[in-house]
């Protein structure tokens, strides 16, 4: 048994564990004899009364078929493996799914996808009520600073043994998976890599007569950008930026670049509470002063896209994934009428961002973890089933060979890529992180939005913040 990833005892269980991977990588393929019980427990080790409780029990859940005097078979019934995810919110978005989920199937026929699409805003509502209703689906998509709330009440199961090794170690600097950590265990792996970045919109901006605009643009420069799309257009139907607010967690996220910019942050490398650190008080200062002087859309991330696509505003702050959205919303390609800029930058040539990843999780109540890890490494991670995804859906490979193939080369992947150099993935490993969140948002309502003493607010944040994580 060694090598075999497996600890769990007794010996049968693990041998049954084994034999059950082997089903979901294809080794043993659907109406097709199995080896021996001698052959398998030279193979194991073991003895033929542990290699015939562990076929027992394959039979007994349906992946194996006995034949009285010809052997053990491979069941030709599917297993279900059901996948809760918004990608398929929009209509490019579930086309996109049912090819992936049909190129998974065709190279893996024992295993059947059961898509279960659910809305962004709504997939941790929908998720906690499937787990509370004992129906959790098998592989949910979350986004990866969600790990450790779900984690921490048992909803998962830790990845270590499930996902291949291999998945794991070819992963970019690890910087994809730290945000799936909860307490030193992997319980979630990112779906692509997303940095945050400036999108522009070209028609917006050539109208308004800047034709060339500097891809590493200083926080001051943008500014005074953003002051000429305002003075062109005066009170039209035209907004200098989007800013989502939505009450959620990116309400303080999505104005998390801003603070980089500043070399501010939420928790630092020691995993230490800076919320009222000098670098967030001059980052707030600066996004203040911004929104009171130019024209800014506030609203949900949704019809920000919407009016960013009818050429309403001038700039948003958005992943990877905008690529296929805004192609769905206008009907044409991304580069006729957008363009990715890296974040702006206060005083350095570096550009900063952070990882909203896309990430898969397997749930504890699920009974087909072994087909479901197969899942999550064929679409993550198999060249010839994640890359089809990935370029459609504009999100980086998680591979480091992969993201290298010339196809990241092209726009807008590249300037995606380049915001990637200077990525972080936000430090959600504590269990208090989603409750955390919420006194970070009305910091921002307060002090964006109410006139509240900058300093005073972060302070008082930065005490309930270090009694939540620290007792």
């Amino acid at each position: 048994m060694a090598g075999s990833g497996i600890s769990y005892n007794p010996l049968y269980l693990q041998v049954k564990e084994v034999i059950l991977k082997r089903l979901a990588d294809g080794v043993y393929t659907p109406g097709k004899l199995i080896p021996s019980e001698q052959r398998l427990a030279a193979d194991f080790g073991t003895s033929v009364s542990t290699i015939r409780q562990a076929l027992s029990i394959l039979v007994s859940e349906g992946y194996l078929v006995k034949k009285q005097g010809k052997g053990t078979f491979v069941s030709e019934k599917k297993v279900k493996v059901s996948f809760l995810g918004w990608i398929g919110e929009s209509r490019q978005g579930m086309e996109i799914m049912r090819e992936l989920i049909g190129a998974f199937e065709e190279k893996y026929p024992l295993i059947s996808i059961e898509y279960i699409p659910t809305t962004y805003p709504h997939t941790r509502q929908d998720l906690l009520r499937l787990i509370t209703n004992g129906t959790a689906p098998d592989v949910a998509q979350i986004v990866s600073h969600w790990t450790s709330y779900f984690a921490s009440m048992g909803a998962f199961e830790p990845l270590g043994d499930l996902v291949s090794r291999e998945n794991i170690e070819c992963r970019i600097f690890e910087k994809d998976i730290l945000g799936g950590i909860y307490q030193n265990r992997i319980y979630s792996l990112s779906w692509g890599l997303c940095p945050v970045s400036l999108i522009a919109n070209k028609n917006v901006l050539g109208e308004a007569g800047i034709e060339k605009i500097n891809s590493r643009m200083t926080i001051s420069q943008f500014f005074e950008v953003c002051r000429s799309v305002n003075a062109f257009y005066g009170e039209a139907r035209v907004y200098c930026y989007g800013l989502p607010i939505s009450g959620d967690e990116t309400d303080f996220l999505r104005i998390y670049t801003f603070l980089q910019a500043f070399h501010g942050g939420f928790v630092n490398d020691r995993e230490e509470v800076i919320f009222n650190s000098r670098e967030n008080e001059l980052g707030f200062k600066w996004l203040r002063d911004f929104v009171n002087s130019v024209r800014v859309f506030v609203s949900d991330i949704y019809r920000i896209r919407s009016r960013f696509s009818k050429n309403e505003i001038a700039f948003i702050s958005d992943g990877p994934w905008i690529k296929y959205i805004l192609e769905e919303l206008t009907g044409e390609d991304f580069n006729k009428n957008f363009v990715v800029l890296l974040n702006p930058v206060n005083k350095e040539e570096k550009s900063y961002s952070w990882n909203y990843n896309h990430a898969l999780a397997i749930c504890s109540q699920s009974k087909n973890k072994m087909h479901a890890a197969k899942f999550i490494d064929a679409i993550t991670n198999d060249p010839n089933i994640s890359n089809f995804y990935y370029t459609r859906a504009g999100h980086l490979a998680v591979s480091r060979e992969y993201v290298a193939h010339p196809a990241y080369s092209s726009v807008p992947f590249s300037a995606f890529k380049e915001q990637l150099e200077n990525a972080v993935v936000i430090n959600a490993q504590n269990a208090m992180f989603e409750k955390a969140m919420v006194l970070c948002i009305d910091a921002v309502k307060k002090i964006l939005f109410e006139g509240a003493e900058i300093k005073k607010e972060l302070d008082e944040k930065q005490y309930y913040l270090k009694m939540l994580y620290y007792g």
